[in-house]
């Protein structure tokens, strides 16, 4: 194993005290296996050279300083979700920012916090909630960073149809580069205070994130501006129990409505036609088959081979909305229940309440609405899951995706290639009234299985050849693989990235194989029809040329 050289170590140790440093095997190990898209237990993360705790932004600024000095290269750490989170390779120090774990600022006349990377979904929330406001919070869950989705990662929650998504919500940064050098961005760059993301002049948001995010490779973000949003429900939540058997108050103020449509056409108007009457916080779209797999999967394993069962579960209640309504008055609630009513009935849809209507489950699902329970249950069904990665566009586009997603994925379970949900796990959520959409494909998997390891390229591959055939993006543009394979049918985005990387980066001290790095596909994971169809893809990009 490499070794830190003893200077640089020592730098790093009169910097930020020697009890935030170390180069300890079992401290390191700690970090080398993040909990998610670790797609086989057999590889593990590199280990780090070491591991800093810095405090504030000018220690983050000295640890990058003395990399640069010293020809080491740094990955940020927040709260720490998945694989991209650890070091790519070799002579990484981990700069794990958990000691900065402040609410710097929260103005509730302007509908902002100011946030540091440790700060928490949760935490952001429940501080906010306290005054009538709200936070954006992705689909990975509360304990994730907000600022890291919004500056340097991706994600997108329930609540996109009220709240839109990270990067819409980031105001003004604190941003680390790669030299050490800080730079204050939007209206805090003028000395003006958080309000503004943009300006003076050109924006930096699409530099600094681009879709997916560069996860510490043009830099370390330190602090963050983020929107906040107005909430009509309670100032706190409080319950009892754990996951399954937690019961806590539903708000008064709140209803939840699962809305069924008879097909695909009534199941998009009925989108657009929300958005249009501009009600509903929640917005989104659900699978029954998926919720069994997360809450009873032993029961999902007993409907193998009952066809009949399988056809409700998996076509009858197949178009199906959760809407979440809230309101600040029984007048207000009123209107918002009248016109999803009037959308039901114009689209021959039906609706279940589910906060007040049906009591045994309002509980259960007022806690999944923030966020508090599904999270920790997609892991249960085989210890694993991956996604078909984002697709934003139209919602009409995108529910036609997600009936080709369902091919496929049934496709790969009658291979037992991956765990039967049944295909339907389309994860879809409006933003910003009807305007656009997201879409992924969610797909559980035994990580100690050999097959659904082994199937996972492929899959994903089959899911990006059907969103790019239909003149959509796909979202693997953060794995070095995909994007050395898609980049030149996307505009050649990779190129872009590397010239933006040579520019802030030229020491290449970030870790940036997450942002910049290329590698070749084994050959041997295409099959035939793959390969047929990524060659006429190639041909037809040349072609337009």
């Amino acid at each position: 194993m490499e070794d830190i050289p003893r200077p640089a170590y020592q730098e790093l140790e009169e910097a930020l005290g020697p009890e935030n440093v170390s180069k300890e095997p079992t401290v390191l190990d700690g970090y080398a296996w993040q909990p998610s898209f670790n797609t086989d237990p057999e590889i593990w993360l590199p280990r780090p050279l070491a591991v800093v705790l810095p405090s504030s932004t000018e220690e983050v600024q000295q640890v990058v300083r003395i990399c640069n000095r010293h020809g080491l290269r740094f990955k940020a750490f927040s709260t720490g979700w998945g694989a991209h989170a650890g070091p790519t390779g070799e002579g990484v120090v981990q700069v794990d920012l958990r000691r900065m774990d402040r609410i710097l600022e929260l103005d509730e006349k302007n509908m902002y916090a100011v946030v540091e990377p440790y700060v928490s979904g949760a935490q952001l929330q429940a501080e906010a909630m306290k005054r009538g406001l709200n936070t954006h919070i992705i689909g990975a869950g509360p304990a994730c960073s907000p600022l890291a989705s919004a500056t340097a990662c991706w994600g997108v929650g329930w609540d996109g149809q009220y709240m839109s998504y990270s990067p819409r919500n980031l105001l003004g940064v604190e941003w680390v580069l790669p030299d050490g050098s800080l730079l204050r961005t939007g209206s805090l760059g003028s000395g003006l205070g958080w309000f503004c993301g943009d300006g003076p002049g050109p924006s930096l948001r699409g530099v600094m994130r681009g879709y997916v995010g560069a996860m510490s490779g043009n830099g370390i973000y330190t602090r963050a501006a983020l929107k906040l949003f107005h909430w009509p429900g309670p100032m706190e939540t409080r319950g009892r129990g754990t996951l399954l058997d937690f019961s806590a108050p539903v708000p008064e103020n709140l209803r939840f409505h699962i809305c069924f449509f008879p097909d695909l056409r009534s199941f998009n108007q009925a989108g657009y036609d929300l958005g249009e009457a501009e009600i509903g916080y929640v917005v989104s779209k659900s699978s029954t088959a998926g919720y069994l797999l997360c809450i009873l999967p032993h029961l999902l394993k007993n409907l193998r081979g009952r066809h009949a069962l399988r056809s409700i579960l998996r076509d009858t209640l197949k178009y199906l909305l959760m809407v979440v309504l809230a309101a600040e008055t029984p007048r207000e609630m009123a209107y918002q229940e009248g016109a999803l009513r009037e959308i039901l009935t114009r689209h021959g849809g039906v609706s279940l309440e589910l906060f007040h209507g049906v009591p045994t489950l309002g509980s259960m699902f007022w806690m999944n609405f923030i966020r508090a329970t599904i999270i920790p249950l997609i892991y249960r069904a085989g210890g694993q899951f991956s996604t078909g990665w984002p697709k934003d566009e139209t919602w009409e586009v995108l529910t036609r995706y997600m009936e080709q997603a369902q091919g496929i994925k049934e496709k790969w379970i009658d291979r037992e290639a991956i765990l039967d949900d049944m295909g339907d796990c389309a994860w879809m959520t409006l933003y910003e009234n009807s305007a656009y959409a997201h879409c992924e494909e969610i797909f559980a998997y035994d990580p100690r299985n050999r097959r659904h390891t082994e199937s996972i390229v492929p899959l994903s591959l089959d899911f990006a050849l059907a969103a790019i055939e239909d003149c959509m993006e796909q979202g693997f543009n953060f794995d070095p693989v995909m994007r050395k394979l898609f980049s030149p049918l996307q505009g050649d985005y990779a190129r872009w990235q590397r010239e933006v990387s040579a520019l802030l980066d030229p020491n290449q001290v970030a870790d940036a194989r997450f942002y910049t790095g290329e590698e070749d596909l084994d050959p041997s994971t295409l099959d035939r029809e793959q390969a047929e169809r990524l060659s006429r893809l190639m041909r037809e990009r040349a072609w337009k040329e």
